[in-house]
């Protein structure tokens, strides 16, 4: 309209003038245009683009919990894996440096939980119960902590401090801490002891089963520190290869991934009476020379041994006043009871076929631990799991995590994680308790594990996104 006002009002000869300006004025605003265009990578004919949102699934979120501000790590979780490892467990008490639960406390006796398996083993734990949102179902943690590991024992002990003793602030589950196969009261239920592993993680799947069949039970999730890593692995695949479909996560911090390696070459170092050779060291080729970490390992395995293995024997054995293992009788003591565990489950095999013997030898203990370790089995794993372990772990060498590591690569269903710091599951003087603890809470979040491989996060409701930060 405007350009026939000034056609009405102008003589031809300025009107051609101003119309050919105008056509050099379009074509250079065009040229603009397209130049601009062209350099925020988009078309002229093309209509805005939106940008998109980082495609987040469950797995991507409890990858980025795993890895710790390593630049604001703790003075004291800085000066090596031997001394984390320590600091984590011990207490200042110089006439009690064990960290131990109190068995006689009225709240410990009401928690303790025991139960005979249907090949006749007997288990028994802790079972710290939450009653706290409402009475309905509530997630089910199954742990246990490794070696010589108890529910009274010092690892129970700091995972009680750090989670579960302040009710504002503890782990939204129930939480059922078991005796580790190779502890006290073990022996003084079975007679015998085993490895765990395979054996540990069969175990496991009875008594889950039992829980929910006695418990409002949402979901079941699993963690297991050192030896008991592996039972998590192990009882993550059983579960799948059975079709039970009972657990939904699993949690494996500080995993000893081969028990030839890790305990086996500390107790092949252990010294034993004179003219009897150490059975550790049979199925062995190279044994190093005994080091000074050697050595303080060995002082560390007799100090648990006399600290708590026989003091929580005694407890579920009172009468048995007189047991007693000496230091030189250590490692064969413990080989001889876990070759009968062995050989009582190959007997039992015989008139009742539930063993994976396809998978798992029953033929001696030294077949047990080489076909269980986790390198061997990783990728058969199709649960959400995550495994968290440090490069200066005094126990795991660096090289044993990384082989399960790369066994697990293309294996969508696991996540792992190596830091820099917090020795042998001393994560909490390297980086606070906040660390592991957030790790627990992502894996236990049921929308995240049902998220794990997608859709994107980003498609979820916003209350599950507010609570990411998201």
């Amino acid at each position: 309209m405007r350009k026939r006002l000034f056609t009405g009002s102008l003589s031809p000869f300025l009107l051609l003038h101003l119309n050919g300006r105008t056509e050099a004025a379009m074509k250079r605003a065009a040229l603009m245009v397209l130049f601009v265009l062209t350099l925020s990578g988009c078309s002229a004919s093309r209509p805005d683009v939106l940008v998109e949102k980082p495609i987040l699934t469950g797995r991507k979120l409890v990858l980025q919990a795993l890895k710790p501000d390593e630049k604001n790590a703790r003075f004291m979780g800085k000066f090596g894996g031997l001394l984390t490892t320590a600091v984590s467990s011990m207490q200042p008490d110089l006439a009690e440096p064990i960290n131990k639960l109190d068995p006689e406390d009225q709240e410990n006796q009401e928690r303790i939980y025991t139960v005979e398996l249907s090949d006749g083993t007997k288990v028994g734990g802790l079972l710290f119960k939450f009653n706290h949102g409402g009475k309905g179902p509530k997630p089910l943690l199954i742990s246990s902590f490794g070696f010589l590991q108890d529910r009274w024992g010092t690892e129970v002990a700091k995972f009680c401090d750090l989670y579960l003793k302040d009710p504002q602030d503890r782990i939204p589950a129930h939480v059922l801490v078991l005796d580790h196969p190779t502890s006290g009261p073990f022996l003084a239920y079975n007679n015998l002891l085993s490895m765990g592993s395979y054996d540990d993680a069969r175990m496991w799947i009875e008594i889950a089963q039992r829980l929910k069949g006695e418990m409002a039970i949402s979901s079941i999730h699993l963690f297991g520190i050192s030896m008991s890593g592996q039972t998590v692995v192990h009882a993550l695949i059983e579960d799948e290869r059975l079709g039970l479909n009972l657990f939904d996560s699993g949690m494996a911090f500080s995993i000893a991934p081969d028990f030839r390696e890790t305990p086996g070459k500390q107790l092949a170092q252990l010294e034993t009476p004179t003219g009897i050779e150490n059975p550790w060291k049979q199925g062995l080729k190279d044994l190093p020379p005994r080091t000074l970490l050697d050595e303080i390992s060995a002082l560390g395995i007799w100090f648990l041994v006399e600290e708590q293995f026989i003091p929580s024997y005694l407890q579920v054995n009172p009468n048995e006043k007189n047991f007693e293992i000496r230091q030189n009788e250590v490692a064969i003591f413990f080989r001889k009871a876990y070759e009968d565990r062995i050989t009582l489950l190959r007997e039992q095999q015989l008139s009742s076929d539930t063993w994976n013997h396809k998978d798992f030898s029953l033929e001696n203990l030294d077949l047990f631990m080489a076909t269980t370790r986790i390198a061997n089995v990783i990728d058969r794993v199709q649960t959400p799991l995550v495994l968290v372990s440090a490069r200066d772990d005094p126990a795991v060498a660096h090289w044993m995590f990384q082989e399960v590591v790369q066994a697990a690569k293309g294996n969508p269903w696991v996540v792992s994680y190596e830091t820099k710091w917090g020795g042998h599951f001393g994560f909490d003087v390297s980086y606070g308790k906040d660390y592991v603890g957030r790790i627990i809470q992502r894996m236990l979040d049921p929308e995240l594990l049902r998220y794990w491989l997608g859709p994107a996060i980003k498609d979820q409701p916003p209350h599950f996104l507010n609570e990411f930060g998201l």
